[in-house]
């Protein structure tokens, strides 16, 4: 591949950025370079200082696009900076997997100021005898406590302001291919892709919001998950999580150590109900249920009903739960649906992989 300005190094397959900035963007130029690199199946490792932050969009893209995040420390030593598990080396990533997986370093610091936040994580089908409304998932959520996206865009800084005809149009244009756009807003951060599979339009969507500490608030909670029920009732959910956890108030992401999140629900759409193993014990410990859609059906029919799954007991929980999943015919239905490996940041594949493989998100 032609050099490209913002590389600075190449290791073997590794191509590396250097950044001395306090935070990182998604900026066209380094978009453009990690959607050049993924094609050619080269690894681009983007290499900080320890107080370095990226953005979220940014941390989606470089988990689209098998990219690593190194940071490198004052005495010299190299970390991943999403997990916080020491490297060797550049090769580590290479040969290991742009996130690397194990305990993390003895010297990675803890965040201060931390504050709760919610995730929302969901895989939604727009059929064809529905309106297509990318973003109208994205404020029903946001209503429940009182803030939305005010700016979006493709790439950073996002400016334009927040209209969600005009995302849904962004994504109607790169049809059938896949579209991803970034929302912003006092206290909010998004991810949106969307792409056609046989005449259906997948859409993907991963939300952050801060919420008040727990216990300011003692009904928050409920009314997400409520929240959740009546975007489930308006749009086809194929799957999604919902997450308790901490992050900075400023939706930033840093090489820092948070306290582990915590899931509160799981939501599984109609279509996706019947790859439920549901014999012995039903529902599976640690766990309560719920449904929504099939109006119209007669009383007890449940054929067209999907399942809120409340988690009583965390991961613990969650893992019981996914033990019931077909996971095959779970990917098949979303039609290979872009969905971000990365593990702990509130994506929807990453809770999926973490809860399928034993892993608990990074620090």
């Amino acid at each position: 591949m032609v050099r490209h300005p913002l590389i600075d190094d190449v290791s073997g397959p590794a191509i590396v950025v250097d950044s001395g900035s306090q935070v990182v963007w998604l900026t066209d130029a380094l978009g453009s370079l990690l959607r050049r690199a993924s094609a050619s199946d080269r690894m681009v490792v983007l290499r900080t200082g320890p107080d370095a932050a990226i953005t979220p969009a940014l941390r989606h893209a470089l988990g689209a696009h098998g990219a690593a995040w190194a940071v490198t420390d004052a005495d010299g030593t190299l970390r991943d900076g999403r997990t916080g598990v020491v490297a060797d080396g550049l090769d580590d990533f290479v040969q290991h997997g742009p996130e690397l997986l194990g305990e993390p370093a003895p010297g990675v610091p803890t965040a201060t100021g931390s504050v709760r936040q919610i995730s929302i994580d969901l895989t939604l089908r727009h059929h064809a005898e529905r309106a297509v409304d990318i973003g109208s998932a994205i404020e029903a959520l946001c209503h429940t406590v009182g803030t939305c996206p005010n700016r979006w865009g493709t790439a950073e800084p996002l400016s334009l302001p927040w209209d969600r005809w005009v995302v849904t149009q962004y994504a109607k244009h790169e049809s059938p291919g896949i579209s991803t756009s970034y929302a912003v807003g006092d206290g909010f951060s998004a991810t949106m892709t969307a792409h056609l599979d046989d005449g259906v339009v997948v859409e993907t969507m991963s939300a952050v919001l801060t919420v008040p500490d727990e216990g300011t608030d003692p009904q928050l909670a409920e009314r997400m998950l409520e929240a959740v029920h009546r975007v489930a009732e308006d749009v086809v959910p194929v799957f999604g999580v919902v997450m308790q956890r901490r992050g900075d108030a400023d939706h930033l992401v840093r090489a820092v150590a948070h306290a582990e999140p915590s899931p509160l629900a799981v939501v599984v759409g109609p279509e996706a109900v019947s790859f439920l193993d549901r014999g012995d014990v039903w529902p599976p410990p640690h766990t309560s249920t719920s449904t929504f859609g099939g109006r119209g059906l007669a009383p007890g029919d449940s054929d067209d009903q999907g399942l809120i799954v409340r988690l009583e007991d965390g991961w613990t929980a969650l893992e019981s739960f996914l033990d019931r999943i077909d996971e095959d015919r779970f990917l098949q239905l979303v039609g290979g649906a872009p969905l971000d490996p990365a593990h702990d940041e509130g994506t929807l594949d990453g809770h999926v992989a973490a809860g399928l493989h034993g892993g608990h998100g990074a620090a």
